[in-house]
């Protein structure tokens, strides 16, 4: 069955709550070992025991639901690139753009992108689409691209200490700003949602290719 480990304890805590309210008074009833006591007891509270033992079964329904229902966040292997000229700028870069796919049953809401360096404070980047900047909502068996960072397309262009940066990343909010990240071998995506599981995948830069790949 699709991803029934996540179903899993939700399935379990319904087989348990079956088994006590349900099962076990018929066994009792038919049981004729146990104390008359024990009969006429459990009859009288019978009705309330069922009653309890109803609302308590749909707990385990709803995170069931709940679960089923819930937004899937994935990151597609593939990445794609594009030449572009950052804003202000005449030099051409290749962004490397990493695709966000909702495999789940309802949107992903509030989604935000993220580069992540190892001993530093993770940093924000943003959605191609300037609409879905900064935050953006990935419909259910939908994809939504990052524009993660950018390799210069000529490395030799610029003299001396001017040289432009061989790599950079957005802000969040687009490229009106971006930055540096010549010096950085790796990294890490991460994608973040109010309500779905965060997703990540270290990054190696292969500066010979222009692009970003994956480390698995």
């Amino acid at each position: 069955m699709e991803n029934i480990k996540k179903y899993i304890s939700s399935i379990i805590s319904a087989i348990i709550i079956i088994s006590v309210f349900f099962i076990a008074p018929i066994l009792i009833f038919y049981v004729k070992c146990l104390p008359y006591e024990i009969h006429t007891i459990f009859k009288e509270l019978y009705p309330a025991i069922t009653a309890i033992g109803g609302l308590l079964f749909v707990i385990p329904i709803r995170l069931f639901w709940l679960s089923y229902m819930k937004p899937v966040l994935e990151l597609k292997n593939e990445i794609e690139s594009r030449s572009f000229h950052p804003i202000g700028g005449s030099l051409e870069y290749v962004c490397n753009r990493i695709i966000v796919e909702n495999t789940g049953r309802s949107a992903a809401k509030n989604c935000k992108g993220y580069i992540v360096i190892t001993g530093k404070a993770k940093e924000r980047v943003c959605w191609t689409i300037p609409d879905e900047r900064p935050n953006a909502t990935i419909n259910a068996k939908d994809e939504e691209r990052l524009d993660f960072c950018a390799f210069l397309n000529n490395y030799h262009s610029g003299t001396g200490t001017e040289k432009p940066p061989r790599i950079i990343a957005p802000i969040e909010n687009g490229w009106d700003n971006h930055r540096d990240l010549s010096t950085l071998k790796e990294c890490e995506v991460l994608i973040t949602a109010e309500n779905a599981d965060p997703v990540s995948k270290k990054i190696r830069f292969n500066f010979d290719k222009r692009e970003v790949e994956f480390i698995t």
